[in-house]
């Protein structure tokens, strides 16, 4: 069985009815015109077409009764382009505090329960052969990673949510109390960033800054690794010289706040 032979034939039906309004260009398409262009009949097109009118994919107007793609449509495509900006701008960020600070860097998203890597730059060794790597897709849990305790601490649904878990342990230094982990949040919010102590890899710290988006919402994050056990503090603090208004200047081209 082909993947398109497993799509119920009413949603592929329906799939086709919008392309071919789609295809029509600004003039739209007349249900004729859409049968002609499917093949289906007037009474399974006009069937679809009134189901994704009420759906807003499509809009009808003029004498004609002519459909147009209607303003859901316009509104995926918005964000389709609006996601493809953050991570062209993901990455940019990433390669350009690479080169700067000679550490792995990544920018992360939060999706169902853990920090998503979405952008990677090195202009250094891996991190470590023991910890796993950070590539685009790979996911570590919020409560051990620098990343996740930034959306935690900015978005409290997702720290509710969290904390209907136990909290898993990964090394001696991993945060399996919730007490402890609300206390570091609020620590989070405080200083404007995080870190991970060696708590999801031994020998393995990590700074990270918000990226704040519409609501004062950490939609992502942008992370520096390094190999030493524990960072000292100069280090961390020319490491956040160069984040912070990198993510600041990350979340005011998204249309975000830049106050974190």
């Amino acid at each position: 069985m082909t993947d398109q032979e497993k799509v119920p034939a009413v949603l592929h039906g329906a799939f086709c009815v919008l392309q071919a309004v789609g295809e029509a260009g600004p003039a739209g398409a007349n249900v004729a015109e859409v049968q002609v262009r499917t093949g289906l009949n007037q009474r399974t097109a006009y069937r679809h077409l009134s189901s994704l009118r009420a759906l807003g994919m499509v809009t009808q107007a003029g004498e004609r009764s002519r459909y147009r793609l209607g303003p859901t449509i316009a509104g995926l495509a918005q964000n389709t382009s609006d996601q493809r900006e953050f991570l062209r701008r993901a990455q940019m960020f990433c390669e350009e505090l690479a080169e700067g600070s000679r550490e792995p860097v990544h920018a992360t998203v939060c999706d169902q329960g853990t920090a998503v890597t979405v952008a990677t730059a090195s202009r250094s060794s891996p991190v470590s052969e023991k910890s796993p790597p950070i590539v685009p897709g790979s996911r570590r849990p919020l409560h051990a990673s620098a990343s996740g305790k930034v959306f935690i601490a900015y978005n409290r649904s997702a720290l509710e949510a969290y904390s209907v878990r136990p909290l898993e342990r990964f090394t001696e230094h991993t945060l399996t109390d919730l007490r402890d982990l609300e206390r570091e949040c609020l620590r989070v919010r405080r200083q404007g960033f995080a870190e991970d102590r060696q708590e999801y890899a031994l020998g393995i710290t990590c700074v990270a800054v918000p990226v704040i988006g519409v609501g004062g919402r950490a939609v992502g994050a942008l992370t520096v690794s390094t190999k030493s056990a524990v960072m000292s503090g100069p280090r961390r603090a020319e490491l956040l010289r160069a984040l912070k208004p990198a993510a600041k200047g990350f979340s005011a081209a998204i249309g975000g706040e830049s106050g974190a």
